[in-house]
């Protein structure tokens, strides 16, 4: 069998010779190495309003599994409840390209998700810059949104919104940023959102929105996170995601 880190890594390093030599992180829901605290209310903001009475991240899942061994993330809650689940693969300002692939599988409870999110972010110390590429599957409009992080806002593009319950669904990102010193999007750094791929299908997204200011005292960081958030609802519902073979890459 071929050695998939090292041949994505000699991949890299060969694309980018004249560059920088980039760097991989293959299978990490195979561990909850790297994987902080699950974010939620009161205690950390994900947004949204609602308290969960539960959340779990548990690894190892067999079924459903794509390689035999898949992560299980999962929020119980009333209306409007997130749970934010975030990877730190690296700490790297010079990396300036980005790339998430990974395959999810929501649960029967997925139409009560208002958004399946995945993010890829650089937090850059030594520039105070925060780049956060945001994006969900918002299942009310069924529309793929992206982040506008200098405003705060979510952005339709004119993709449709495709994960199906209890069905496996191929996601991957790819973004990158203005080298440094770059101030060309309302005076702050840009962030591009260049192709997004889903179930094989390849989408010229090629939008840009400025990044923000980096909160004071946070360190730099390079990785991806997950997101659930519960729609409308009368009552505490349980929404389960699965993930599996979630690849991240920089450059």
């Amino acid at each position: 069998m071929v050695n998939k880190t090292l041949t994505l890594l000699l991949l890299l390093t060969s694309a980018s010779a004249t560059q920088r030599t980039g760097a991989a992180f293959l299978d990490v829901d195979n561990s909850l190495q790297g994987w902080k605290p699950v974010c939620v209310l009161p205690d950390c903001n994900p947004g949204g309003s609602g308290i969960p009475t539960a959340t779990s991240q548990t690894v190892g899942n067999v079924n459903p599994s794509k390689d035999g061994k898949s992560m299980k993330v999962s929020v119980t809650g009333p209306s409007y409840t997130n749970a934010l689940w975030t990877q730190i693969s690296e700490r790297n300002d010079a990396r300036v390209r980005f790339s998430l692939s990974t395959w999810v599988q929501p649960s029967l409870n997925a139409n009560l998700a208002g958004s399946l999110e995945f993010d890829i972010f650089q937090f850059a110390s030594s520039t105070g810059v925060e780049y956060m590429w945001g994006s969900q599957c918002n299942q009310v409009n069924h529309l793929w949104q992206v982040f506008d992080q200098l405003n705060g806002r979510w952005v339709n593009i004119s993709v449709p919104c495709s994960l199906t319950a209890n069905q496996w669904s191929y996601i991957r990102w790819n973004v990158h940023r203005g080298q440094t010193g770059d101030v060309s999007c309302s005076g702050m750094p840009c962030m591009y959102y260049d192709t997004l791929t889903v179930n094989g299908v390849i989408y010229s997204v090629h939008v840009k929105y400025p990044a923000g200011p980096l909160p004071h005292g946070w360190s730099s960081a390079n990785g991806f996170q997950v997101q659930i958030d519960i729609g409308a609802t009368n009552h505490d519902v349980t929404v389960d995601e699965f993930v599996d073979e979630a690849n991240f890459s920089t450059l």
